[in-house]
């Protein structure tokens, strides 16, 4: 093991102390530590000593020693004191660094040591008996002032006092006999003690020298943050006396004060800022004499409104009387406008200025707490008439003018004292609390439908708009505010059905249909338990061959007490309530496993809702279908919607991808019906365009119906995409949709959607014979209405997945 290595054992590094001088330095204060050193070192007077020393020696040791002898100490005395001389002067003159000096130095106590060591011991080998014991006294007392004056290189000390002891101590011992052999061993144990006390001294040497630049370089840190906060920050510093009057304002508090220093010294903080409950609680926070942060206050200056944050801290004296307040200001004025804007957004609608849906709900409910007795309020739910049709036909920068004008009316013909709010689109309410009976509510309801029926003209055009109001009391129609504001948007639905331009009020009678929704909601919930829900099958068929290519899975409750529900009514409740994702998902997989027990070369066509798409479950639920019932991919269709695309189309194109790469084919339903058909076959590659039923049915008697079928059908082969026309009825129909080159037909002229047990896979009759008994995809599982309801030709309002 080498003799680092030893050194670095941790019982050995204990014992000799290493630790109190060994001290993590970075390489970049290594030429600071060296001066340290050096600065320490040479507080010492080493040259004048070095020549009483020499002086002194050749003086005692001339009593016993020859003239030779006494030479050459006096030229080694000699040579220590120049040699000494020299690195002073160097060291002055700054012409070596700090290291190369302090290396230098190093070099030379060792030397010292050596050289010393030699008349030491010649004066105690030679001495007269009766000298012995003062000259070793001597050597022990030059030995620790060469070593303690040392502290700062405490190995190069111990090493070159081991060489003086070790010189005595064998000196001694060649005289001979046991009193020179005892006095040897006060010198080796005042080694211990010089080790200790070395070690100890430089390790408090040390520490001292690195806190007090830790602490400088702490103080330079702070003092440049100050500065930038005096000079160049937003933020200034502040000292206050105890009363609280400012002292020696500096030129940052001064300008933002707008004010000269004489006239801010002595002045009262308080006084800077406007009368509010936060100037007394600062009154109040100082009384208290503790620190705080962050209290903001309102200030005017010149006439501007600003908003400064102080934050402080009293100072103390050392008899624990306080001294006075010191702190920061900063400007928060931004901060403050910013968090008003935020706030302002967030109750305020920003078109109109007028509170939103949610300050009026809040508003709802206090007023609506504070109500005593028999007091009576009333809440208006307006509907502007005809708004759709603006917003469509002149755009809405148009119908954002309308709107606003619309809030200005309706303002204008309510009390003073009314809250008038925009909930929304063209929807708006008004709140009257405490009125005297409710003839009032009445006659505004009539007075906000006369302001609207004036002509609104925007840009020299005359705007079609009315308003319709539905009016509800608290507390004879609820107590809470979301009860009353639904019963007056059930009142407001009842004037809309009375032609418009008119007010109803809330009758008990509206909710039943409420109740009836509420209802159907229910027994919803629990359908799938009860396996109320059922698949049909409607089939697809190929035009070119006659046979059937696969079946359109369509759903049917049947309630037990209600009967047959028709999906135009459940499939909008589940929609909203969420439950389309649960069966939707059943839809998948009870399709799938009918589909598992078709002929190989048919497949199964499901819809897929918004509700769906979004949930995050869709692509996790047709992996499990499809190995659960161990169907192809390419044998599941997926139906979307354009306006499901419209919908966080990034988001739902890239599902599709995902949904693509699994092997099953997507189609576009409803084709031609949106706003940006042709983009979204630019946007993803479908495997079938669906033509809608609205071009099929006047296909034989419209010349634009039969222009838009053909177009679609080329349009699709010359994308390698497939065709289905949905809601064939007769043969003429069919007939054209052969000659158009359309791939596949569905339709009552073929066959209604049957369950599964009633499947069959028989040729079709491709004439417009009499139907087959076979199931297909022509109507959505969510809207289609079968045809016990006689409902062949309405369009579907919604999807089933």
């Amino acid at each position: 093991m080498s003799l680092s290595g030893w050194a670095n054992r941790p019982r050995v590094r204990d014992s000799l102390m290493l630790d109190l001088i060994r001290h993590d330095i970075p390489e970049r204060d290594t030429q600071w530590w060296a001066q340290c050193k050096l600065n320490h070192t040479k507080a010492f007077p080493y040259l004048q000593y070095d020549i009483v020393r020499t002086v002194l020696g050749v003086a005692v040791l001339s009593q016993f020693l020859p003239l030779l002898y006494l030479i050459a100490v006096a030229v080694m005395g000699g040579a220590i004191t120049m040699r000494q001389a020299f690195i002073e002067r160097r060291i002055a003159a700054k012409t070596h660094s700090s290291t190369q000096n302090y290396r230098a130095l190093q070099t030379l106590v060792l030397v010292r040591a050596i050289t010393w060591s030699v008349p030491i011991g010649l004066a105690l080998t030679y001495a007269p008996e009766e000298l012995v014991l003062l000259l070793v006294s001597a050597g022990i007392v030059i030995t620790f002032i060469d070593a303690l004056c040392m502290i700062a290189m405490p190995k190069r000390a111990l090493i070159a006092a081991t060489i003086q002891a070790a010189a005595m101590a064998l000196a001694l011992i060649s005289r001979g006999g046991w009193p020179h052999i005892l006095a040897a061993i006060p010198i080796v144990a005042g080694l211990f003690f010089l080790h200790w006390a070395l070690f100890n001294l430089h390790y408090m040497f040390a520490t001292r020298r690195l806190r007090t630049r830790t602490l400088r370089q702490a103080n330079d840190t702070i003092q440049l943050l100050l500065n930038h906060y005096d000079e160049d920050g937003s933020d200034w510093l502040f000292e206050c006396d105890n009363d609280g009057r400012i002292l020696r304002p500096n030129h940052r508090f001064c300008a933002a004060a707008r004010c000269l220093p004489e006239e801010l010294e002595g002045m009262k903080l308080s006084q800077l800022f406007s009368d509010s409950t936060q100037r007394d609680e600062l009154r109040e926070i100082s009384k208290r004499k503790a620190a705080f942060r962050n209290h903001v206050l309102p200030l005017e200056i010149e006439g501007e409104q600003l908003w400064w944050s102080i934050s402080a801290r009293p100072i103390y004296h050392s008899d624990g009387e306080m001294e006075c307040w010191r702190g920061f200001i900063a400007d928060v004025t931004r901060t403050r406008q910013a968090e008003e804007k935020v706030t302002y957004m967030a109750h305020y609608d920003v078109l109109t200025n007028l509170p939103n849906r949610n300050l009026f709900a809040t508003t709802l409910k206090r007023s609506f707490a504070r109500r005593e007795g028999e007091e009576i309020s009333a809440v208006l739910y307006i509907d502007l008439d005809h708004f759709k049709a603006v917003n469509d036909n002149y755009g809405h920068e148009t119908g954002d003018r309308v709107l606003a004008e619309a809030s200005r009316r309706i303002e204008s013909a309510v009390d003073p004292r009314a809250i008038v709010a925009r909930l929304g689109g063209d929807e708006f309410a008004v709140l009257l609390d405490q009125i005297a009976d409710r003839g009032a509510a009445l006659k505004t309801a009539e007075a906000i439908v006369t302001a609207m029926d004036k002509p609104i003209v925007i840009d020299g055009q005359e705007m079609p708009i009315g308003a319709s109001v539905g009016i509800a009391f608290a507390p004879d129609n609820g107590t809470d505010g979301e009860d009353v504001l639904r019963a007056a948007d059930l009142a407001l639905y009842d004037a809309k059905a009375r032609g418009r331009r008119g007010a109803s009020v809330f009758d008990p009678a509206m909710q039943t249909e409420v109740q009836e929704r509420r209802a159907m909601e229910l027994d919803l919930r629990v359908a799938l338990s009860r396996r109320e829900l059922e698949l049909h099958y409607q089939p697809l068929l190929d035009l070119q061959s006659g046979e059937v290519a696969g079946y359109e899975a369509l759903l049917r409750w049947y309630h037990p007490t209600r009967g047959q529900v028709s999906p135009t009514d459940f499939i909008a409740i589940a929609e909203a309530t969420g439950q389309i994702v649960e069966i939707g998902a059943w839809v998948i997989r009870q399709a799938l496993q009918e589909c598992a027990n078709w002929p190989e070369h048919l497949s199964v066509s499901v819809n897929l809702s918004p509700a769906q798409m979004r949930s995050g479950e869709l692509t996790g639920t047709i992996v499990n279908a499809l190995a659960a019932s161990g169907v192809a991919p390419h044998r599941l269709e997926l139906e979307i919607t354009e306006n499901l695309l419209m919908m966080d189309s990034k988001e739902n194109i890239a599902l599709l991808h995902k949904l693509r790469e699994l092997g099953v084919q997507i189609a576009l339903d409803d084709f031609g019906t949106g706003y940006s058909s042709l983009n979204y076959l630019r946007s993803f590659p479908f495997d079938k365009i669906k033509i809608d039923r609205c071009f099929v049915n006047d296909i034989a008697n419209r010349d634009d119906s039969d222009a838009i079928v053909d177009a679609v059908v080329g349009l699709a082969g010359k994308l390698n995409m497939r065709t289905t026309a949905e809601g064939v009825e007769n043969a003429e129909q069919l007939e054209r949709l052969r000659q158009t080159g359309c791939t596949q037909v569905q339709g009552f002229l073929f066959s209604r959607a049957v369950p599964a047990s009633e499947l069959g896979h028989p040729r079709a009759d491709m004439d417009g014979g009499p139907p087959t008994p076979i199931a297909c995809v022509g109507e959505s599982a969510l809207t289609q209405a079968q045809p016990e309801m006689k409902q062949p030709d309405r369009k579907r309002s919604g999807k089933a997945a």
